[in-house]
C-alpha cells in the first residue's frame, strides 16, 4: 500500500481531533484518545500509527502502560492547525487557548534568554507549556460544565508530569527563582483545581 500524503491524514476530522486531544492531555494513552474523539480503538490506533510514521507522536512505556505524546514536530502541526482554525473561524474555540504565549515573556515579565543555562530554560518552558495546558483544559471543562469526576480524570495525570519536572529540576540543581516560583504556582494551581 502506498504511503498516504500527510495532508490526506489531517484533512479528516478524527486525526485532527486526535492530535488536538494529545496536545490537550500532553501525555495520555490510546483508550483515552478513543473516548475523546468518539472513535473505535482500532481506528484510533491506526491514526496514531500514521502520526508516529510522520514523526508527530511518540510512544513510551512506563511499566505496563503505553503512553503517547507529541514530538516537537507534533507541537508545530498543532500550532498550524490552530492557525488554520483562527483563519477560518476568526478565533480559537473557548477550550483551545493557545498553549504558548507568542511574546516570549514569562509571567514575571522576564524575557527568555536570561537563564543560567539551557537546562533551566528548557525546564521553564516545560512548566509554561504544562501550566498553559492545565488552564486550557480547565477552561474547556468549565465551559462544558463537566462533573468533578471528569475534572479529576482530565487534570489528575498532570500531577505525574509535575513530579517528573520536579525530578529534572533536582537533577540539574535548578536555583533560578523565576523557574522555582513558576513551578510552585503551577503545582498549587493544579491542586486547587482538582480539589474544588
Amino acid at each position: 500500500m502506498a504511503k498516504e500524503y500527510a495532508e490526506q491524514l489531517f484533512l479528516q476530522e478524527k486525526p485532527t481531533l486526535a492530535l488536538l486531544a494529545i496536545w490537550s492531555f500532553q501525555k495520555t494513552y490510546a483508550s483515552v484518545i478513543t473516548k475523546e474523539i468518539n472513535s473505535t480503538f482500532a481506528h484510533t490506533t491506526k491514526i496514531l500509527s500514521k502520526m508516529e510514521e510522520y514523526g508527530l507522536v511518540k510512544f513510551t512505556m512506563e511499566g505496563r502502560v503505553k503512553y503517547v505524546e507529541l514530538t516537537e514536530s507534533g507541537f508545530k502541526v498543532v500550532e498550524a492547525l490552530k492557525d488554520l482554525i483562527i483563519a477560518l473561524e476568526g478565533e480559537l474555540p473557548e477550550g483551545m487557548i493557545q498553549a504558548e504565549d507568542e511574546s516570549n515573556e514569562d509571567p514575571t515579565g522576564n524575557r527568555n534568554g536570561v537563564f543560567a543555562n539551557d537546562h533551566e530554560q528548557d525546564i521553564y518552558e516545560k512548566i509554561k507549556r504544562l501550566n498553559d495546558t492545565i488552564v486550557s483544559i480547565y477552561n474547556e471543562l468549565i465551559t462544558s460544565r463537566a462533573d468533578t469526576e471528569t475534572v479529576i480524570r482530565r487534570l489528575g495525570p498532570f500531577k505525574r508530569d509535575l513530579k517528573k519536572i520536579e525530578n529534572i529540576m533536582q537533577e540539574y540543581h535548578v536555583t533560578d527563582d523565576v523557574t522555582l516560583e513558576y513551578f510552585s504556582e503551577t503545582k498549587d494551581l493544579l491542586e486547587s483545581l482538582i480539589n474544588q
